[in-house]
């Protein structure tokens, strides 16, 4: 039997069992203890009202053995009996065992945990040497003046003890003992659920709090994430509008110069201007396109990353990238494809930085109102517990969390590395 009945619970009943097991267990050995304790002071008090009685009723049952008035001896027998509930029958035999008198109490322990307790009746006689008329002692054999006792054994008397008597006495004191523990045990139970409420309400504050906390550092990540593109498309911009703008200039300047001057050095001069400047060009172009992808805006996400992936693709970095897109990404968010696709970009860039991988891929797809994303390579993979740290995969998962979304990185040494990434669209 699997015990995972308890996951199921919630917080406030697992705090009460917490508490309620051990008060329950408690509770049982109280209850056992004290069952115990009355039954070992019933058998100590039958121990030693038995043989008490045995004996007071064998010293004054001499005379009427002796005289053989077993009337009187059946009469005090009965009242006995009548006075001492625990007392089930006594019998007095003589002494070859033979039953003389018997007497047994109406309720009878049948079934029960009998004990027997026998005293001797003995009968002692006092003697003493008397003188004859001829003034010798009766007795030859006993000296002149001699006297002494003689104690005979006559019989004996059996005394039978029943518990059901002191077993009913025991059993009120233990009766209020349980009643006292059951109210100690229900006040207990009453406590340990206020307390269990009190900390249930706590932890969910708290959790409640931490969610709160979470979703204000995933706000403040979207407005940093936000305000670091605004700052990008800026610089983009100005690169775009001003350094480009002034490279041009600065490369017809130098062809008007290099058309204007005759072969030689100034004309050679102009030359190396104009491809330094055309150089400078392409190099802002590029900046501009990794600060702001402009086909991002024209294209859509699906356009931009096949983009991307043809670049990587083209680079000869010794490993071939394939791209799959399914569903119509026109309408997306300006926020959740710019996020999706620097977490693209970023990946990649592991990919061609550390994976040593022959193969990648990466596949979009929308659906159910999501946006998922798969990036795969058969690269030599990574220790997750270990590396899961860097900046790069850091960067991945906040820019994930902040748009409320889930990422899972299956990877392992020389095993390659698959990330699964699903972002709600709204």
């Amino acid at each position: 039997m699997r015990w995972h009945v308890w996951r199921h619970w919630s917080v406030r009943t697992r705090l009460l069992a917490m508490t309620a097991i051990p008060l329950a267990y408690l509770f049982c050995t109280f209850v056992w203890y004290a069952y115990q304790s009355r039954l070992s002071e019933v058998r100590e008090e039958m121990a030693e009202r038995g043989p008490l009685v045995a004996k007071v009723l064998a010293d004054s049952s001499e005379f009427s053995l002796a005289s053989r008035r077993y009337d009187d001896l059946r009469l005090t027998i009965n009242g006995l009996l009548r006075a001492d509930p625990s007392i089930d029958r006594i019998e007095v035999v003589d002494a070859q065992r033979r039953e003389l008198v018997h007497a047994a109490a109406r309720a009878s322990g049948v079934g029960q945990e009998l004990r027997y307790f026998e005293a001797p009746v003995l009968k002692r006689l006092m003697w003493v040497a008397m003188l004859g008329p001829d003034g010798k002692p009766y007795q030859k054999d006993r000296p002149f003046g001699a006297s002494g006792t003689t104690v005979e054994t006559m019989g004996y008397v059996r005394v039978t003890m029943s518990p059901s008597a002191l077993l009913l006495k025991q059993t009120h004191s233990f009766y209020v003992e349980l009643l006292v523990g059951s109210l100690g045990l229900l006040a207990c139970v009453l406590l340990a659920w206020q307390l269990a409420k009190g900390l249930d309400a706590s932890l969910h504050a708290s959790m409640q709090a931490l969610r709160e906390a979470d979703a204000e550092k995933r706000r403040l990540i979207r407005k940093v994430n936000s305000a670091v593109e605004d700052e990008r498309k800026s610089i983009a911009l100005e690169i775009h509008d001003e350094l480009n703008a002034t490279l041009i200039a600065a490369r017809l300047e130098a062809q008007r110069i290099a058309d204007a001057s005759a072969d030689g050095e100034v004309r050679e001069r102009a030359q190396s201007i104009i491809k330094l400047t055309l150089g400078l060009y392409n190099s802002g172009r590029s900046l501009v396109r990794r600060l702001r992808p402009e086909v991002l805006d024209m294209l859509g996400l699906d356009g931009a990353v096949e983009e991307m992936v043809r670049h990587y693709d083209s680079a000869r970095s010794g490993c071939r990238f394939a791209m799959a897109g399914h569903g119509d990404f026109s309408r997306m968010e300006g926020g959740i494809a710019i996020s999706a696709y620097r977490i693209v970009q970023e990946a990649l860039s592991n990919v061609v930085k550390h994976a040593r991988a022959s193969q990648a891929s990466v596949t979009l797809a929308l659906a159910d109102g999501e946006l998922r994303m798969e990036i795969a390579d058969n690269g030599k993979g990574f220790d997750a517990t270990q590396v899961c740290t860097g900046i790069g995969l850091v960067g991945m998962r906040e820019r994930v969390y902040a748009c409320n979304g889930r990422i899972t990185i299956d990877t392992a040494l020389a095993a390659g590395t698959h990330i699964q990434i699903v972002m709600p669209i709204h």
